[in-house]
């Protein structure tokens, strides 16, 4: 009996090692041209404009881990291709860079295990998330992946090893906080100190690119930051494990992360199986030390797009471990494969339902676009706010309706440009004062030289309500 559960387990992570990036990447490729408008939502629309009306690379806050999320939109607008072709190329981006990264890894590293988890981490823990792609800890989770699986390679000469290591590092780090923390848990899961070299290389970029940060730290990130502090007030960190707290917690876990928390205590249970106890202890403190940073920066639990990505750290901390840690052990590959294979199928399911409440928000503004049109309107108000989706799920309409609308209206040809922005807009006091001028979005009213005429012209007249039906 033991024999066939053995062959079981090797067929399952044989076939698993192909079977599960190749349909990931299939997955994603038909979901990212199925829902490139709706992929649009939030950042993603915002840093597509950018990028057309720039002509460049748009970075912000030192993330230069953004310019791989908007290299083929960058091409396109450079070659000219219409609109609706910039949008389905956006749309593919981030699964292009995803499959150049897996044929690396598999192909050029021989590292199977590190091309299973680059799949499972684009799709795993991912709903909402899968709808704003652009989210820079995305790339940089992939970059850690990478860096980790040459940091374990005797496949690369000395010159391009240390030339990959340093480049994957510094782009993992300095992709987001998050991902500093990820890669210095991952090191200590290493016992990186062994190797002296190596850890005096990683330890002088690490501080030389946290340095470089500092001294050009943004508002927001200093903001953002500040949630550190919290962990040293007493009160705030006794509402964190407030019992009644704990239990809802448990609550939003079983609706949203399900096949995340079954992952982690399967990781778990396996790294105690195996004796590693550093890596069990680093892998339960490390998920410890991201739930209470989570937990202090957004205490609520409404489930929605941007906390989905806040969340992401602690998915890609479960996999990243359990893809490392366990999955080249032969006596539990079969059963860590049929795990991610089932997490994976689940995610799929979960986006194509939550699919529906995005398609319904992106024909909300298409029709406001098209009443816009037959009132010959090309700078109006809609109402605000609307929501989509449920009440465990929350789609809201977004600061970036005034984003969306340009690119969805400019499908048609620049003269169709069509700016919409909502009443939560107007609330603001610098765009209540100036509806005669092109509001990009609330935060940014811009000149309207800025547009490309290639794509857009830009709307005359005054923002006014759009009338309602």
């Amino acid at each position: 009996m033991s024999g066939q559960c053995r062959g079981i387990a090797e067929c399952l992570g044989r076939t698993g090692r192909v079977g599960l990036p190749l349909g990931v990447l299939l997955f994603l490729i038909l979901f990212a041209v199925q829902f490139a408008a709706e992929r649009l939502y939030s950042d993603s629309g915002y840093y597509l404009a950018r990028v057309i009306n720039e002509g460049t690379f748009r970075i912000e806050h030192g993330r230069y881990v953004l310019a791989l999320a908007q290299i083929l939109p960058l091409l396109g607008s450079k070659l000219g291709i219409p609109m609706n072709g910039l949008i389905l190329l956006h749309s593919l981006n981030n699964v292009a860079f995803l499959a150049i990264c897996i044929w690396f890894a598999a192909r050029v590293l021989k590292n199977d295990h590190a091309a299973i988890a680059l799949a499972a981490v684009h799709l795993i823990g991912l709903t909402h998330g899968l709808f704003c792609p652009v989210f820079e800890l995305y790339y940089g989770v992939d970059l850690l992946i990478l860096f980790h699986a040459v940091l374990r390679t005797d496949r690369l000469g000395s010159p391009l090893r240390w030339t990959l290591l340093a480049v994957f590092f510094v782009g993992s780090v300095s992709s987001h906080f998050f991902a500093a923390l990820l890669a210095l848990g991952l090191l200590a899961q290493e016992r990186i100190w062994r190797e002296r070299r190596v850890a005096i290389v990683l330890a002088l970029l690490f501080f030389a690119q946290l340095a470089l940060r500092f001294v050009a730290i943004s508002v927001y990130e200093s903001s953002r930051l500040e949630t550190l502090f919290f962990l040293g007030d007493a009160e705030k960190m006794m509402e964190v494990v407030r019992p009644s707290r704990l239990i809802e917690f448990a609550r939003y876990l079983f609706q949203h992360y399900l096949d995340v928390t079954l992952l982690a205590i399967a990781t778990a249970v396996f790294l105690g199986r195996m004796r590693k106890w550093l890596e069990l202890g680093v892998f339960i403190a490390g998920l410890i030390m991201l739930h209470l940073l989570t937990t202090l920066y957004l205490p609520g639990f409404l489930h929605d797009r941007y906390r989905e990505q806040i969340n992401f750290v602690s998915t890609a901390w479960v996999v990243l471990v359990l893809c490392i840690h366990v999955l080249p052990h032969m006596p539990w590959r079969g059963r860590v494969m049929a795990m991610l294979l089932a997490a994976c199928v689940f995610r799929m399911v979960s986006a194509e339902l939550i699919a529906s409440h995005y398609a319904a928000r992106t024909t909300w503004i298409e029709e406001r676009i098209t009443r816009a049109r037959e009132h010959d309107l090309h700078k109006a108000i809609v109402p605000a706010p609307v929501l989509f989706g449920t009440k465990n799920d929350v789609i809201d309409l977004s600061w970036s309706t005034s984003v969306e609308s340009l690119l969805l209206s400019a499908r048609e040809g620049p003269d169709a440009t069509v700016s919409l922005i909502t009443a939560q807009d107007t609330a603001t006091a610098e765009v209540s004062g100036q509806l005669d001028r092109f509001i990009f979005r609330r935060w940014d009213i811009l000149d309207p030289a800025w547009l490309a005429p290639r794509y857009f012209v830009m709307p005359e007249g005054r923002y006014t309500p759009l009338p309602e039906p």
